[in-house]
C-alpha cells in the first residue's frame, strides 16, 4: 500500500510540474503576442503621426500663402480706395490767370449743391467730413447706394452695420423727397 501511495505521490508530483511548465509556457507565448501587437500599433500611430506632421506644414505653407496673398489684396484695395476717393488737384493759382474767380465761387458753388448730410440722424459733424471727403456730399448719392457701396462706406467709417442699423439710406431718400416737393 506504501507503494501506491509514493507511486500516486510522484505522479502528482509530476502532473503539477508539467501544468507549471505548460502555464508558463502558454504564458510567455501570450505576453510575446501582445508585446508584438503593441509594437506594431505603435508603429501606426508613428507614421499615422509623421503623415499628421507633413499635413500640418502643407497646412501652414497655404496658410502662410494666403495670409500673403490677403495682404496683397489688402493692399491693392486700400490704394484702389485712396486712389477713387482722391479729391481732384485744385489748380494752383499762379498757374490760372482766372485762379481769383474759381476761390470766390467755391464756397457759394459748394452751398447751392450740397445737401446738409446731418440731418439724417447717425451723420454728426465727423461724419459728414469723411463722407464729403469722400465724394458724397448729396442726399441722392446715399439714397443711390447699392450693398457694395453700403460694405465699403462702412469699413471706410468703421462702423460695422451703422448704415443699415441707423437706416440712412431711407433717410436720404425721404429727405430728397421732401426737398423735391414744391414748396
Amino acid at each position: 500500500m506504501t507503494y501506491l501511495i509514493v507511486q500516486t505521490f510522484l505522479l502528482l508530483l509530476l502532473a503539477a510540474l508539467l501544468g507549471g511548465l505548460l502555464g508558463w509556457y502558454l504564458t510567455r507565448l501570450s505576453v510575446a503576442g501582445t508585446h508584438a501587437g503593441l509594437v506594431r500599433r505603435a508603429r501606426d500611430a508613428e507614421q499615422a503621426l509623421r503623415a499628421l506632421k507633413g499635413r500640418l506644414q502643407a497646412a501652414e505653407v497655404a496658410t502662410q500663402e494666403l495670409d500673403a496673398q490677403r495682404e496683397s489684396l489688402a493692399r491693392e484695395l486700400a490704394a484702389r480706395d485712396a486712389a477713387s476717393t482722391a479729391p481732384e488737384p485744385v489748380p494752383h493759382a499762379a498757374t490760372r490767370p482766372d485762379a481769383p474767380a474759381l476761390v470766390a465761387e467755391a464756397p457759394a458753388q459748394a452751398t447751392a449743391v450740397d445737401d446738409d448730410l446731418q440731418r439724417i440722424r447717425g451723420i454728426g459733424p465727423k461724419i459728414a467730413g469723411t463722407l464729403a471727403d469722400l465724394g458724397v456730399r448729396r442726399y441722392a448719392q446715399i439714397a443711390a447706394w447699392t450693398p457694395t457701396d453700403v460694405e465699403r462706406i462702412n469699413a471706410r467709417l468703421r462702423f460695422k452695420g451703422r448704415i443699415e442699423r441707423e437706416q440712412w439710406i431711407e433717410q436720404a431718400q425721404a429727405l430728397l423727397e421732401t426737398s423735391e416737393l414744391p414748396g
